[in-house]
């Protein structure tokens, strides 16, 4: 049964069955392009049966001077006597005998006789005059003459197809399937059959050609839709053409001028594409099918014409650079003005667009000065979406002496990008003005991030007191003052919204998470992730996700930091990142070297960077990731040089670095690694005598204090890291600190602390999926958890001490604890406090979640206390 079409073949049924009592009848059926009337047809073929004899013929455009074509159809299963005679009536006139004789012809079997023809309005006119006799004498006649035709609102029929039209039995108009059809169609009523609905219309013919491609756009539908187009007039994909190359501006007026025709002959056109489904509001609904099928330079031509159309009726500059762009040329010199003021609207929005417009404009310009001008906005389009492609226009504007600051500011970017200070151009463009006060500020804030204090700051100075302070973030920032530094960074992201500068974003983003304002930064990086996804800005959002991945290492979450940063990488080829490549690729190497996978960081560690980057602060980054890596894989000597390499860099007088590496703390560690006691103590005494660092670089130089210390210091120094770094919530170091703290209670004889602590340890690494516990003490770890606990002695801690704490070490309260184990909360309190005091913690959060019973005589059998030395990383 075919879909939504049960009244249609009611009807048909209903005038065959009075066909059969002799009462002839003439069914019409109407429609747009493909609705379906050959597969009404098809079913009539199906009704009829043996029921009465069926004659059948299609009527054709390229046959319509074929004289008498679609009754020799009709005729095609007669004798061979009758075809004879129609054969012979072809060559004389159609006279009134002739029509009488074809008449006599078709009318002549016994049985109830239907002529279906299919098409008709292409029907010769000669079958169409016997069409028209028999349609005036079937009834009183056992025939039912079906004929179809295609609906053409606004279009006259011609004289003989309009009197065949004129006043049938019964009219039946099809329609394109409804989203019900659809549905009932591809058997599937969801998200499924209203993208079919979208992209048919619910023109039959369109649908199962999507059907077969698998409700995709495929082969088989892109020609379903040509076909539909070039089935009829040829003015029909010719109007079709214009409209998908007018889009959004498509109207019958402006398509008709496009295509210099009558608006009069246009609008019907588009009024027959929307009835078969096949447009919408004037617009195809399939414009990329007709677009790939357009040659080249017809489709130049037309968006050529199309601009100019456009340009004439005051249109808005994007749409008009769209055209122009698409064209590939500019027709005239009244082109260059939208097309830059397309640049310029569309620069936050459509990158991509602005970059096209720019290129195409300044292929056409010949004056120098506006060449500059193009080259420079050409240079500041392209950098959202690749640096690679914004350099190769900074050749003929790198050594100008005469940009002024806004041609000036995205080469002096650029140009930090790629490792230089463009120092020199800043000063030369000094000369010609002063720079606005936030585009100053927030070069400055890009400069002192990838470069650390300027030389010469004076270019960059500005009288305007908000943006002035705010310039000094790194200054305040690395002076370790929180407030100022707290106020500078929000102000930067709270003016970013439109075209931001990502460098300065950056470094505000992480200046607020170095500095104790975590869920500001996760706020701010959704925020721009989020508006650089919006606005096309890959460049951004690959800068944004590697400061993610460097913020989610920092807390421990390697999982999350090498997606992140790996998504970064694919964002950017490696080149494209320029000295910025530093980023992302040290904190996979720092993952990796965590994650024990060393061969991959030796890698990563091989990949070629810029030279440029050396002087860089993420050229310190990746030296302080090649030395963590030189700790992990036993390469002492290498990690000392690359860590005394940093200090170096790092113990110049500069004002505007701050510390966001433990450089002094890994420079100590890899010195009591080789014997060197004493200058491993200094280093992280001057780390603690500072403001700089945040909390986690403070903690991390705490740990390393303890391993210089006297044991009976190292708890509670190590105790003092934790809770540190509890605060700021770096799990890896935080595993790093309760392994070290684990040893120190060992070497003191307290072996039932060592154990519980070790155990919290061990989770904390797992949850990290690192490698952190020495294998010494892993070892210890698995042989303890796999022993029998000793049946002899009493228990450290009593059945319900131990339960007690089991349930306190999993987050419940004492009341909830007293309802469980149905004791009052006084005597839970009662039980912690033994519990404490046996254990040697203080809190409930010092209890690892799992308790067994630990027995005195298991003191007596650990291990013996060894020498001190810090976990490495």
């Amino acid at each position: 049964m075919l879909t939504e079409r049960t009244s249609e073949l009611a009807r048909l049924s209903e005038s065959l069955a009075d066909c059969e009592r002799g009462r002839g009848r003439v069914v019409l059926i109407g429609g747009g392009l493909a609705t379906g009337k050959t597969a009404l047809l098809e079913a009539l073929g199906d009704l009829v049966g043996d029921r009465a004899t069926l004659l059948r013929a299609v009527g054709s455009r390229a046959e319509r001077d074929l004289r008498l074509g679609v009754v020799t159809q009709l005729l095609a299963g007669a004798e061979p006597r009758v075809r004879d005679r129609i054969t012979r009536l072809t060559d004389a006139p159609l006279d009134v005998r002739a029509l009488e004789e074809i008449g006599e012809l078709l009318l002549s079997g016994e049985h109830p006789l239907v002529l279906a023809v299919d098409d008709v309005h292409f029907a010769d006119p000669a079958s169409q005059q016997v069409l028209l006799y028999l349609h005036r004498r079937i009834a009183s006649a056992r025939v039912l003459l079906v004929l179809t035709e295609w609906e053409r609102p606004n279009l006259a029929r011609e004289a003989l197809h309009a009197a065949l039209a004129r006043q049938p039995d019964q009219r039946i108009d099809l329609k394109p399937l409804s989203p019900g059809g659809v549905a009932e169609l591809i058997e599937d009523d969801g998200d499924r059959a209203t993208t079919a609905f979208a992209l048919t219309g619910g023109n039959p013919l369109l649908l199962n050609a999507l059907v077969e491609d698998g409700l995709a756009v495929g082969p088989k539908f892109r020609r379903a839709v040509l076909d539909c187009l070039t089935r009829w007039d040829p003015d029909f994909l010719a109007v079709a053409e214009a409209s998908t190359i007018l889009g959004d501006s498509a109207t019958p007026a402006l398509v008709a001028e496009l295509l210099s025709m009558s608006p009069r002959a246009v609008g019907p056109v588009l009024d027959a594409l929307g009835t078969a489904g096949l447009a919408r509001e004037h617009r195809l609904r399939h414009p990329d099918v007709l677009l790939e099928s357009l040659k080249p330079d017809e489709s130049a031509r037309l968006h050529a014409r199309a601009a100019e159309l456009l340009h004439r009726r005051g249109a808005p500059a994007v749409e008009i650079a769209r055209h122009l762009t698409a064209a590939g040329e500019v027709p005239g010199r009244w082109a260059m003005r939208p097309l830059r003021y397309a640049a310029e609207q569309s620069l936050v929005d459509d990158a991509e667009l602005a970059v096209g417009c720019l290129e195409l404009a300044l292929r056409a310009c010949e004056d120098e000065r506006e060449r500059v001008e193009l080259r420079a906005a050409l240079i500041r389009a392209a950098w959202r979406i690749n640096p690679s492609i914004a350099a190769r226009h900074l050749g003929p504007l790198a050594d100008r002496q005469d940009l002024r600051w806004r041609e000036a500011i995205p080469v002096v970017r650029l140009r930090l990008w790629q490792g230089d200070t463009a120092a020199e151009l800043l000063r030369t463009t000094r000369t010609h003005g002063k720079p606005h006060p936030r585009a100053a500020a927030e070069l400055r804030i890009a400069a002192e991030w990838i470069h650390g204090g300027l030389a010469d700051e004076s270019p960059l100075a500005t009288d305007e007191t908000s943006w002035g302070r705010t310039s000094h973030l790194m200054e305040t920032w690395a002076k370790g003052n929180p407030g100022e530094a707290l106020r500078a960074a929000e102000h930067v992201l709270q003016s970013c919204a439109g075209d931001v500068l990502p460098e300065a974003a950056s470094a505000a983003v992480l200046a607020l998470d170095h500095t104790g304002q975590v869920e500001r930064a996760r706020h701010w990086c959704e925020v721009l992730t989020a508006q650089a996804r919006r606005q096309g800005a890959t460049t951004t959002r690959a800068l944004i996700t590697a400061v993610r991945a460097d913020m989610s290492w920092r807390r421990g979450d390697l999982v999350a930091a090498e997606t992140q940063a790996q998504e970064a990488m694919r964002l950017l080829h490696p080149q494209s990142w320029g000295v910025l490549v530093g980023l992302p690729l040290s904190t996979l190497i720092l993952v990796n070297s965590a994650l024990g996978r060393h061969d991959v960081a030796t890698e990563l560690l091989a990949r070629p960077v810029p030279d440029e980057m050396a002087g860089t602060t993420f050229g310190l980054r990746h030296l302080h990731a090649t030395g963590r890596h030189g700790l992990a894989t036993g390469r002492t000597l290498a990690a000392l040089d690359a860590f005394e390499r940093v200090a170096a860099r790092m113990r110049r007088p500069d004002p505007a670095l701050p510390t966001t590496v433990p450089w002094r703390s890994d420079l100590a560690q890899t010195y009591l690694l080789l014997g060197r006691r004493k200058e491993a103590r200094e280093l992280v005494v001057e780390q603690l005598s500072g403001a700089s660092g945040g909390l986690r670089v403070r903690a991390i130089a705490l740990r390393v204090l303890a391993a210089c210390s006297d044991p009976r210091q190292r708890i509670a120094v190590l105790r003092e890291a934790i809770q540190l770094l509890e605060r700021c919530g770096d799990r890896l170091e935080l595993a790093r600190s309760l392994a070290d703290l684990s040893q120190a209670h060992s070497e003191l004889g307290q072996l039932s602390n060592a154990r519980l602590v070790l155990r919290k340890a061990d989770q904390m690494a797992k949850a990290c999926q690192a490698e952190v516990l020495p294998h010494r003490l892993r070892d210890s770890l698995d042989t303890r958890q796999q022993s029998k606990p000793a049946r002899e002695g009493t228990p450290l801690l009593s059945d319900a001490e131990r339960k007690v704490a089991e349930l306190a070490a999993r987050g419940q309260t004492n009341r909830e604890i007293g309802r469980r184990l149905y004791i009052t909360v006084s005597t839970v309190e009662q039980h912690l406090t033994r519990v404490y005091r046996k254990l040697n913690v203080r809190k409930r959060t010092e209890l690892p979640a799992e308790l067994s019973r630990l027995n005195d005589d298991e003191e007596h059998r650990s291990d013996p206390p060894r020498t001190p030395a810090p976990t490495s990383g």
